[in-house]
């Protein structure tokens, strides 16, 4: 049994040596026995080396790389931004009239006003002497002698629909012009007055109707109240017949139109300019129709 575990284990032991041997790597014919291949290897080069401009180095080494000045005006080729121009304040209060019976006629604006204090200022010039019955709670009333006055907060509207807006024609006597007829030119004179007069005012899109007025809003430009006038006549006009219309310009090149919605009565939309925080002399002289 030994002999035979012997000669197993010297069987194995041969068939191992030949396995190795067959997966030693074979020897080049161009190597010489018993010499060392020598292991090739590249050759390092000195990485390049990166100076600023602004030392003034200069060297004769091909591998120097020259950094390119910093670009310290990247700027110069925005746009200049405009200089700061002033706008009206964004909250607004509108001091309205209705006089008595209540009702009975359309109401009146009294001024657009920047600050409550203002706007309070304003209502005591006008007669108010003390508040309501309903502005005890959010004092947003006053009494006067002769009607009430009221406050209405609202915001200066700067976006929306915009309407083109005719220049007012020359009158012989003032009136207002009506725009569905040929007229002469404006005066250029006019023109340049207009342009010298600047003022810190809004404009406001009304409303006017037999028994009440209401304004529609507040706006930034005369084409924004100028489209909200007409959007909301084209609205009346959906829910009602609107003839005799006519379009005018009134005072102060405001445009307006008139027209009748049969079983209502007459209404007029109209473009009112209002200088914010005006003083007028005299209540009777501030109260005005719009």
């Amino acid at each position: 049994d030994n002999k035979n575990l012997c000669g197993i284990c010297g069987y194995a032991k041969s068939k191992l040596e030949e396995r190795a041997e067959r997966k030693r790597p074979r020897r080049l014919d161009s190597e010489i026995a018993g010499v060392v291949p020598r292991k090739s290897t590249g050759k390092l080069h000195k990485p390049p080396q990166v100076r600023a401009a602004s030392e003034n180095v200069t060297s004769s080494s091909p591998h120097t790389v020259t950094e390119k000045p910093r670009n310290r005006l990247r700027k110069q080729n925005e746009p200049p931004t405009l200089p700061h121009t002033s706008e009206p304040a964004v909250d607004l209060f509108i001091l309205e009239y209705e006089s008595y019976p209540t009702s009975s006629e359309p109401g009146k604006v009294l001024g657009v006003y920047s600050t409550l204090n203002s706007v309070t200022s304003g209502a005591f010039a006008h007669g108010a002497y003390t508040f309501s019955r309903e502005g005890l709670l959010h004092s947003n009333e006053y009494l006067s002698l002769t009607g009430r006055i009221k406050l209405a907060r609202t915001a200066v509207q700067r976006t929306g629909v915009r309407a083109f807006v005719p220049e007012r024609s020359d009158s012989l006597h003032g009136e207002s012009v009506r725009l569905d007829i040929p007229h002469p030119e404006p005066n250029e004179r006019h023109k340049s007055e207009e342009k010298l007069i600047m003022r810190d005012a809004v404009f406001l899109a009304v409303r006017t109707g037999p028994q009440a007025a209401s304004w529609i809003g507040v706006f930034a430009d005369k084409s924004l109240a100028w489209g909200a006038c007409l959007k909301d006549k084209a609205m009346c006009a959906v829910s009602g017949t609107l003839c005799d219309e006519a379009r005018t310009i009134g005072d102060n090149n405001m445009p307006q139109i008139t027209g009748r919605l049969i079983g209502s009565g007459h209404f007029t939309w109209m473009v009112d300019e209002c200088v914010i925080d005006d003083s007028r002399p005299t209540p009777k002289q501030a109260v005005r129709d719009v």
